[in-house]
């Protein structure tokens, strides 16, 4: 192969390049778009991201107003998740069922008029269910400003139970804080998380539970203290699918990666089986490889990411295998530039919805393809596969001697003999 055909692959591969940038940059725009765009409708439908705080409790003295630490907390939280997807994204929704039981003590000698103050995580959310009840009798509530208003008297020396609860919708995430003005003084606290999922996470600020339990398809999650100083929020990152938009994008800028493995693979398995390519050929392969991420980039958005790959997958081989049947015919070198395009463009962008495990993937993949090649080309004679072409010799010109010819004998021209006349005859 002469460096004049090496020159063509490789721009056809910068071209190709190009292409695929442009094709990721389209998908990262209409990705970062349809999100700002779909995320605040799913926020109007199933809620925003849940964040609960402990309830105020306080008494009017005079003039001024004193707060009532809680003496004790019983919390529990059931969630419940509902994903659900909108275009090239999925949006982690969920229900959740809570409930909860404080324990407001009077130190007083005299009975004390206690106000609760209960903030709803979204003043513009849907609460079903919601109610006060002081040891077991429901009192009534105002609402001001999102925030639930309820009042009760304690007896001097006693204490008060104060349940409440709702049903909701959230996105994302669920977070109760467990202290209403940072950091507080927490005791005899419980909360309980039941969840109908395996995957869990914990925000980055969070507090781990104190205890685990696997229960079913979910998880039991429990934070117990006696007594804690603590600002920290307590809760649950919910989990979704791998975006398609997001995916498909990192496919697409890596794509040009997949096409040089391929490329590189090609020329050696071409110039060791004798099959001649020409550059227009690599072209039309490129192009082939193209389909593939072009595919996968506007059926993701319309059917499931699995079955937008697997379309994609399969036009895609059917056009490099197809076009080289009758390139090349059907021969050895057919089958081991086949097995390439699986393992450079199907399983290298298979390995990217394993998300951690991509490199390692990648880099088992490109040392057994070098093995592979290594061992095949082991015997090959590299100076026959690419030849060097002979360097060109300067010519000057010089004056040539001139060789002396031999001279032709002078012929001269003899004039033919008279004719004879005979004797006249008597």
């Amino acid at each position: 192969m002469s460096a004049r055909r090496l020159f063509a692959i490789g721009f056809i591969f910068v071209l190709a390049t190009a292409a695929w940038l442009a094709l990721a940059g389209s998908v990262t725009v209409r990705t970062g778009s349809t999100d700002t765009r779909l995320s605040d409708a799913v926020s109007g439908l199933w809620g925003s991201e849940q964040q609960q705080r402990a309830p105020e409790f306080s008494y009017a003295e005079g003039a001024t107003t004193t707060k009532l630490d809680i003496a004790g907390s019983d919390i529990s939280a059931k969630l419940n998740l509902e994903q659900r997807r909108k275009g090239l994204l999925w949006y982690a929704t969920y229900f959740v069922d809570f409930k909860a039981d404080y324990k407001v003590a009077n130190p007083l000698d005299t009975p004390l008029d206690v106000k609760m103050a209960f903030a709803f995580p979204d003043s513009a959310g849907s609460y079903d269910g919601f109610a006060v009840r002081i040891d077991g009798d429901l009192v009534p509530v105002r609402y001001v400003d999102g925030t639930a208003v309820a009042s009760f008297t304690v007896d001097p020396k006693s204490s008060a139970s104060v349940a409440t609860g709702y049903r909701t919708n959230g996105m994302n995430r669920w977070v109760y804080i467990p202290s209403p003005t940072g950091v507080g003084v927490v005791r005899d606290f419980h909360l309980e998380m039941l969840t109908d999922f395996a995957k869990i996470d914990y925000p980055g600020n969070g507090v781990s539970p104190t205890s685990t339990l696997r229960e079913g398809d979910g998880w039991k999650l429990a934070w117990d203290y006696q007594s804690v100083v603590s600002g920290r929020p307590i809760g649950l990152l919910m989990p979704s699918p791998e975006n398609p938009g997001p995916l498909v994008s990192r496919i697409t800028a890596f794509a040009p990666v997949s096409l040089l493995f391929f490329f590189v693979a090609l020329i050696l398995l071409t110039a060791t089986s004798g099959v001649k390519l020409h550059p227009v050929h690599y072209g039309f392969l490129a192009a082939a490889f193209f389909a593939f991420d072009l595919l996968l980039a506007y059926l993701a958005d319309q059917i499931d990411i699995n079955l937008a790959f697997a379309i994609a997958a399969t036009t895609s081989v059917a056009l490099v295998v197809g076009y080289l049947m009758v390139v090349v015919g059907k021969n050895r070198a057919l089958v081991e530039i086949a097995l390439s395009q699986l393992l450079f463009l199907i399983l290298f962008s298979y390995s990217f919805f394993f998300a951690g495990f991509t490199g390692l993937a990648i880099t088992v993949g490109v040392v057994l393809t070098l093995a592979y090649f290594m061992v095949k080309t082991a015997h090959v004679d590299w100076d026959v596969v690419f030849p060097k072409r002979a360097p060109r010799v300067p010519q000057t010109w010089a004056p040539q001697p001139i060789a002396p010819q031999p001279m032709a004998p002078l012929q001269v021209p003899v004039a033919p003999p008279a004719p004879t006349q005979a004797p006249p005859t008597e």
